[in-house]
């Protein structure tokens, strides 16, 4: 196992705001560069929840449906990753008016 850290830049791409009346709020594409190796993550899930009683924005893979037709995530990301992956797409849909800051 490495003991490196390794720089990781995370870029929006687009963001497409969903038909209005549902939990999700948009769609949002990245690009992700890690150790000089890029790639592109499609459909992150912007949607409006309810934790602990209050009203939140989360923001989750996309999803797609397993054999049995069960939606599962397409990618998981590390933990050190998801939260300022998290950060930089609600910045972005924050920009476009898409959701509010709390």
């Amino acid at each position: 196992m490495l003991n490196e850290t390794e720089p990781v830049t995370i870029e929006v791409i687009a963001v497409r705001k969903a038909p209005v009346g549902g939990k999700l709020l948009a769609l949002v594409d990245v690009s992700i560069t890690i150790h000089g190796i890029e790639f592109k993550v499609r459909g992150l899930r912007v949607s409006r929840e309810i934790m602990n009683g209050q009203h939140a924005t989360s923001v989750t893979a996309p999803l797609h449906r397993d054999n049995g037709g069960k939606w599962m995530s397409t990618i998981t990301f590390p933990e050190e990753l998801h939260e300022p992956l998290s950060d930089i797409v609600l910045n972005a849909c924050i920009e476009q008016g898409i959701c509010r800051m709390a």
